[in-house]
């Protein structure tokens, strides 16, 4: 365990210590960068400082030049001097002998004139010079700087005489900016040149002994070439030292912080490590499970999805392929078609007959268990072909046959499917027939589209639905005319009824008693713009799928109450004449329709019984009660009902005694052939017995 922790901490430990080494040589190399740095700013800094008092004492020499060649001009030339003595020296500044002694002191201070001067002699001893610095000299707590500079003479001598001009040390360092060497960081000495005097002194100073300072000579103003030596000396150091023990403390210490933190971070990841291979074998262990759980997943997902893509493309009631993929399945035939991989390819619609009664008695689960056992008999019957079946809709199959080549072979598949369902289905106990209608068609060049190929079979479809006795029908050109031409008529008609041009026909109703017209038949007709006059048996039925017979049988019963008002005027007073007006079952059904009769009966100003209205017995199949009421309100008002085509209706009695009619008219075929067939006659003689025994 013991081993286990020094383990541990060995790596820490190295860390540390290569932190330590590190840091120390970088703080090292960076101390003495720094401090190269420093005495580069120190350097140019008492450079700067020594040039300022060089300058002032340059001033100060040029005082004592001027003053000399005032006293020059002052003296004329006389001998002895006896005219400079009369001259008054400038402020700060006395005439001094050769010797050292002072002659006239002005305003000058003579003590300092005397210790000046005392300063000239002793200094005269050891140096020669023709212009020098006097000092600094020491006087109470001051010190004093003087320049002298001798007086010409007549003579010839020129060191007889000499001007001394003198100021206060401080004074000329304060206008030499002396004190921003404070500013900047530094401590200083203003101090005597080392070659001047065998012993050095200072005379300013902010500190004391300044070791390992860096100084600059300030030399005396002076014109002989000889004088190179320093007068002075100014010696600078920073106040914090070349090495700022503050600096070396924080970097001492950031990389003490530096080494711990990195020991103890080691220390944090060695144990980091330790648990992480363990985490990581219980993660593998986990994730060995988890891909075992991803896999039956996967499994799930994949058989999920080959669910959703069966489904997509197959009826979920049948499990037979659907529309969407029956599509696809045609549009590669065409293709393989338009290649000559095959000759030719059928596809039939199949309509089962009353495929809704099945549901509604049955259930609906029924109907699609009818369609099922019908696709697994048409399998059969066409085992040898490689055909589709798929369901179309609710009641509708369709089949996909390629390699069929005539329309003759297209037609015997036809009759196939007729054949399969000869026998009766067994639904629920159930013995259920089930006859079909099939609409075909063949394609020999793969060329059209497959919407284009479904549409003829539905046109055949829609032929063969419409045909009596013929169940199979396959396409043909004209077939697709003929759907264009209806569609072109139910287009044109909301435009007719705009256009007016809708019109009407009258057919006069005779009484044989009184031997003239009582009344007349308005017949409907439509002055087509191309097709020309057409009857109402080619475009009632359209009028009503398109849902506009409703308002053409308004505008007929309108126009027919206006006639109805201009002809009664023209006849004798108290003239019974009527309007007959045939009336479909959308219109009776739609609301409103009752105020709308007396509406245009008002509006024409005609009594309810100029207005007569005829119904066909297979208008009255729908809601009974609805219609009894409407037809006996109209009743009420007086308007007279009739029953059309009586005779042909599964309930003729039942409907002469329910509703409220005024009148019967016989079914055509039956006033027709009731000359030339007995049974016919004694037909309409049983009806006209009926009729009168009811009181119409």
């Amino acid at each position: 365990m013991a081993t286990r922790k020094l383990q541990h901490w060995r790596s820490p430990a190295i860390i540390a210590a290569v932190v330590a080494i590190a840091g120390g040589r970088l703080l090292v190399l960076s101390a003495r960068e720094h401090a190269g740095e420093l005495r580069e700013a120190a350097q140019a800094a008492v450079t700067v400082h020594a040039r300022r008092i060089d300058t002032e004492l340059e001033a100060l020499a040029t005082r004592a030049r001027s003053e000399a060649g005032r006293a020059t001009r002052a003296s004329g030339g006389a001998a002895g001097g006896a005219s400079l003595l009369s001259l008054v020296p400038r402020p700060h500044a006395f005439w001094m002998s050769t010797e050292g002694s002072m002659l006239r002191a002005g305003d000058a201070d003579p003590s300092v004139g005397n210790a000046l001067a005392a300063e000239w002699a002793r200094q005269a001893g050891r140096v020669a010079r023709e212009d020098t610095l006097l000092g600094p000299v020491r006087y109470g707590s001051q010190w004093i700087i003087a320049a002298q500079a001798p007086i010409p003479q007549a003579t010839g001598d020129t060191a007889a005489l000499r001007v001394v001009v003198y100021d206060d040390l401080n004074a000329l360092l304060l206008r030499a900016h002396f004190g921003g060497l404070v500013g900047e960081g530094y401590d200083f000495q203003l101090r005597q040149a080392p070659r001047a005097t065998p012993a050095s002194r200072v005379f300013v100073a902010s500190a004391d002994g300044l070791d390992d300072a860096v100084a600059a000579l300030i030399r005396a103003p002076a014109t002989a070439p000889a004088q190179d030596a320093g007068y002075l000396e100014l010696a600078i150091r920073p106040r914090e030292g070349w090495y700022p023990l503050r600096e070396l403390a924080t970097g001492s210490g950031l990389i003490g912080v530096l080494g711990w933190l990195l020991a103890w971070l080691a220390h944090d990841l060695s144990h980091s490590i330790v648990r992480m291979r363990a985490a990581l074998a219980k993660a593998h262990l986990r994730l060995r499970a988890a891909n075992a759980r991803l896999v039956g997943e996967y499994e799930q997902q994949e058989a999920l999805k080959a669910g959703l893509e069966h489904s997509r493309y197959h009826d979920a009631a049948t499990g037979l392929p659907n529309r969407r993929l029956f599509m696809n399945l045609l549009d590669r035939a065409l293709r393989d078609l338009r290649t000559r991989r095959i000759d030719g390819l059928a596809v039939a619609l199949v309509d089962v007959d009353r495929f809704a009664l099945i549901s509604d008695s049955l259930g609906h689960s029924a109907g699609d268990e009818l369609l099922l056992d019908m696709a697994r008999r048409f399998e059969t019957a066409l085992a040898k072909l490689d055909a589709v079946l798929a369901r179309w809709s609710d009641d509708q199959l369709v089949l996909l046959a390629p390699q069929v080549a005539s329309n003759a072979d297209a037609f015997a598949l036809a009759e196939q499917l007729q054949a399969a369902c000869q026998a009766p289905f067994k639904l629920r106990k159930h013995q259920v027939g089930a006859a079909i209608h099939v609409g075909f068609t063949r394609s020999e060049t793969g060329l059209q589209r497959a919407e284009e190929v479904l549409r003829e079979a539905d046109i055949a479809l829609t032929t063969a639905n419409q045909r009596k006795g013929s169940r199979l029908v396959g396409y043909t050109p004209g077939m697709g005319d003929s759907a264009m031409s209806l569609i072109g008529l139910e287009a044109d008609m909301h435009v007719a009824l705009r256009q007016r041009e809708f019109g009407l026909l009258f057919q006069p109703v005779f009484d044989l008693r009184a031997g003239h017209a009582v009344g007349v038949e308005a017949l409907l007709r439509w002055r087509h713009p191309v097709q020309g006059l057409l009857a109402p048996g080619k475009f009632l039925a359209i009028a009503e799928e398109a849902g506009v017979i409703a308002p053409i049988t308004r505008w007929v019963i309108d126009g027919a109450c206006r006639l109805a008002a201009e002809w009664r005027g023209r006849l004798p007073p108290d003239t019974q004449f009527y309007v007959s007006v045939n009336l479909c079952a959308d219109a009776l059904a739609q609301s409103g329709f009752v105020e709308f009769v007396g509406k245009s009966l008002a509006t024409a100003q005609v009594p309810a019984s100029c207005l007569r209205l005829e119904l066909a017995e297979s208008c009255l199949g729908g809601n009974v009660g609805r219609g009894r009421a409407t037809l006996g309100d109209l009743h009420a008002m007086g308007v007279g009902l009739i029953l059309d085509d009586f005779g042909t209706g599964i309930s003729s009695l039942g409907n002469l005694e329910r509703y409220p009619f005024d009148a019967v008219k016989i079914d055509r075929p039956f006033a027709s052939k009731a000359g030339a067939d007995a049974a016919n006659t004694a037909i309409t003689a049983a009806i006209l017995q009926l009729a009168s025994s009811l009181g119409l």
